[in-house]
């Protein structure tokens, strides 16, 4: 990766060492070692981008920023959980019981996720975000080509529906190189794996079907990994399907790096997949229409790699993930777990701003018994009437998903 070892000189520089560095000297060293493992394969899916102009190219970027950022925040989450499920405030008061009644349920807080290997799995995440990649169909089985081998992913749309399963293949086939490392490779592949809802399957983390679906698909890749290759992979789905407190464990960790992978300090010189700048305009947004499309409708925004960005949708995106500046994961004093959002300027672009809210509110979604909710912060004074946007906003969340809503604070509450 261009100039990597730089940019993690600086990264290590500006940010210090984690908290959990101090208690494992190894740390920054397997740190810097996943660094150099997946650096090929995160310039492969740079490449990729900037070859797909119509689609990955203006995506936020997964690289080397985005990676680095996910293994932060992952730490700083993990360890916000551990002191919830130490005072006993991180599963939602009655799950436990409910779920020593249900056979296809276990619960949060039991086991204990390595840190180390959260870090190695937040580094391997989106290194399959490139070309060549395995696909999967709704049924969860491998793509076939014509000739019945399985068909390689080059579409955009495949390369990013599959990166999270061809990110766990990545770290099955790289297994000997973290050998006698400690890191447990089968729990950072399935990190990697189910850090995808859709892909794995593994939409509510305490439900044991869902794990059983996640880990027949990847049984399925494997296989068809295995008949192309020489050097053979594998995966012991056993441990965790004997072992409810390393399924426990697993599903903390999870959600960890769900809710890591959304948390994205962007702003004004966010980066995208092909290695642009991406700016925008925000004279050019209307942040007085109805809903994000009408918001992003006439707003330029700008890839300095690629040109101005084509797609609305993208568009919005981009305007909501830049106006949201800073992500947190803290436990205040009475133990209760709050995701913190940071939002620039709560008077611009309120419902694109909204939807990345949404976005967040989402990978909780798939955690139904965490008391976990999300606080909005701004960083200036908000009107009357963006306050009213937003509050409607959050109603029309509410009264969507109903029970399954996350709660959502605003600082004016």
């Amino acid at each position: 990766m261009k100039n990597i070892k730089t940019f993690l000189a600086l990264y290590l520089l500006l940010s210090g060492s984690s908290s959990y560095s101090a208690e494992l000297p190894s740390f920054t060293e397997l740190k810097n070692k996943a660094i150099a493992e997946t650096s090929d394969e995160y310039l492969n899916c740079k490449k990729t981008a900037i070859k797909d102009k119509d689609y990955l190219t203006d995506f936020t970027t997964h690289l080397d920023e985005h990676f680095l950022m996910v293994a932060d925040k992952t730490q700083e989450i993990i360890i916000a959980f551990e002191k919830a499920i130490k005072e006993g405030t991180f599963q939602k008061k009655g799950t436990y019981s409910k779920n020593e009644q249900d056979s296809d349920r276990i619960n949060f807080g039991i086991g204990k996720i390595d840190k180390p290997t959260l870090t190695i799995a937040s580094i391997y995440h989106d290194s399959g975000m490139r070309s060549g990649g395995y696909i999967l169909d709704k049924e969860g089985y491998v793509v076939l080509d014509s000739d019945g081998n399985p068909k390689k992913a080059s579409e955009g749309n495949d390369i990013r529906k599959n990166h999270a399963l061809n990110s766990a293949i990545t770290l099955l086939a790289d297994r000997e190189k973290w050998a006698n490392s400690g890191v447990d490779i089968d729990i950072a592949c399935m990190l990697c794996f189910a850090h995808s809802k859709s892909t794995s399957g593994v939409r509510d983390l305490c439900k044991i079907s869902d794990w059983t679906n996640g880990f027949n698909k990847l049984e399925r890749v494997i296989k068809a990994y295995n008949s192309e290759h020489k050097d053979k992979i594998y995966f012991n789905r056993d441990r965790f399907e004997n072992d409810k407190d390393m399924l426990s464990a697993l599903s903390t960790g999870t959600l960890a790096i769900r809710l890591g992978d959304v948390s994205r300090d962007s702003g004004k010189h966010a980066k995208s997949q092909s290695g642009g700048e991406l700016v925008v305009y925000k004279s050019t947004v209307n942040s007085y229409a109805n809903d994000a499309p009408g918001e992003a409708l006439n707003a330029k925004v700008y890839n300095y790699r690629n040109g101005f960005v084509k797609s609305v949708f993208s568009r919005q995106i981009h305007i909501g993930e830049q106006n949201n500046v800073l992500n947190h994961t803290v436990i205040d004093d009475y133990g209760k777990v709050f995701h913190e959002m940071t939002i620039d300027d709560g008077n611009f672009a309120p419902h694109s701003t909204f939807q990345n809210v949404i976005e967040h509110c989402g990978e909780l979604e798939s955690a139904p018994d965490a008391d976990v909710a999300i606080r909005i912060l701004f960083n200036n004074d908000v009107t009357s009437h963006f306050r009213e946007v937003y509050n409607q906003m959050r109603q029309s969340y509410y009264d969507q998903k109903g029970d399954k809503a996350i709660k959502i604070y605003y600082c004016w509450d």
